[in-house]
């Protein structure tokens, strides 16, 4: 069944394109799209279409911004109902573990620690509920989710498609 969606969504974003990949990553970056692999959809699509470096340029930048653009619908639901808005959301399991570990990285060290977090699986927009909490300000935070997420999205479409035309 997973297998068939995943196929499926696969499908639409080869149809409908950089529309998709954006609202792919709006859900993941909301904490709602975590069945979608979007680490092998990213890089997927750049080989489907056959992408050259500009154009990977750009599709990376739709990817960051949808991305940011989930975050930040997360710190605006902690910003409105605290952390039992997040817990209470459907489509959304988070452990209290989990939570409170973002929100002690939080407290430690603030704005950065969303920038280091964008870079660590499991935790990778995690960190917007404590700061939609602690009402953090939205412009340098979009600076720092921006910024890791580029990075990463980057890095891994670099890897991955580097290492396929490697191969083939």
């Amino acid at each position: 069944m997973l297998d068939a969606t995943i196929d499926a969504a696969f499908a639409l974003l080869l149809y409908v394109g950089l529309p998709a990949l954006f609202i792919f990553f709006i859900l993941k970056g909301a904490l709602i799209g975590k069945p979608l692999p979007t680490s092998i959809f990213l890089p997927g699509y750049i080989l489907a279409i056959g992408a050259d470096r500009i154009e990977m340029a750009g599709i990376v930048t739709v990817s960051a911004s949808g991305y940011v653009t989930g975050q930040l619908i997360v710190y605006s639901m902690a910003r409105r109902g605290g952390r039992s808005a997040i817990e209470s959301a459907p489509r959304v399991s988070i452990s209290a573990e989990r939570l409170d570990q973002v929100e002690a990285l939080f407290e430690r060290y603030g704005g950065p620690a969303v920038f280091i977090t964008n870079f660590v699986p499991y935790l990778r927009g995690l960190i917007f509920i404590p700061a939609g909490i602690a009402r953090y300000p939205i412009p340098p935070l979009i600076v720092y989710a921006f910024t890791s997420t580029i990075i990463y999205h980057a890095a891994l479409v670099a890897v991955t498609v580097g290492a396929f035309r490697a191969i083939v």
